[in-house]
């Protein structure tokens, strides 16, 4: 025997306007998930944009830029141990790259008279980078030197007759010497190469100007 079905009644106009402001509730809760949803993904891309500019500066940032090829060398680490200043150090390079020295550091910045090795050691130890130059050359070249070094933070530039070459760039454990080329001037790529890569990579990392006093 077949049932008989109900026919629907038709909606009440009171049951269609509630019907309808369900359905833009339902329509407007739809939209307002997918703006979240996009402000979401807005948001990881950025963090991941930021990351990515991070971890570029770490892994490329520290060495600055730099042009092949790297002309310095590696010398053999001589410990860093605090001497009491006016102790005379013995090292096994010229200009020396560690080991002992005194307990304060020579303070960044150009200098025109030279100043104890034992006490730049220290500056090299705290990540400093040490373009020392011969006192014969060219008044114009130390010139040259002179603003070069200005635009570098961490950097110790001082005269130094004991230099072999005209030319020495040291840092913890590493050392490039070199001549001035035939007219006299310097390269002064190669110094900003050197000091992009081996800068801040000494034992102990001091920010700022170092601390340390001048040794006037």
């Amino acid at each position: 025997m077949e049932q008989e079905t109900t026919p629907m009644q038709p909606l009440t106009r009171k049951e269609r306007r509630a019907s309808k402001r369900a359905e833009k509730q339902e329509q407007k809760s739809q939209e307002k998930n997918k703006k979240g949803m996009k402000k979401i993904a807005l948001w990881g891309l950025g963090i991941l944009a930021i990351v990515g500019i991070i971890g570029s500066f770490f892994l490329f940032g520290s060495k600055g830029q730099t042009s092949e090829p790297d002309f310095s060398k590696a010398i053999p680490d001589e410990g860093r141990t605090h001497l009491s200043e006016g102790t005379t150090v013995e090292y096994n390079s010229n200009p020396p790259t560690s080991g002992n020295h005194w307990s304060e550091p020579l303070a960044d910045g150009i200098y025109n008279t030279e100043k104890p090795d034992e006490a730049i050691v220290h500056s090299l130890e705290h990540g400093r980078v040490w373009v020392s130059y011969k006192p014969s050359i060219p008044e114009q070249t130390k010139k040259t030197l002179e603003e070069l070094l200005k635009k570098y933070g961490g950097t110790v530039l001082t005269p130094r007759s004991a230099n072999d070459m005209d030319i020495a760039l040291a840092a913890w454990n590493r050392l490039d010497t070199f001549s001035l080329n035939p007219d006299g001037t310097v390269d002064e790529q190669r110094i900003t190469d050197f000091i992009n890569r081996w800068r801040n990579k000494g034992p102990e990392f001091i920010p700022g100007s170092g601390g340390g006093k001048t040794y006037d």
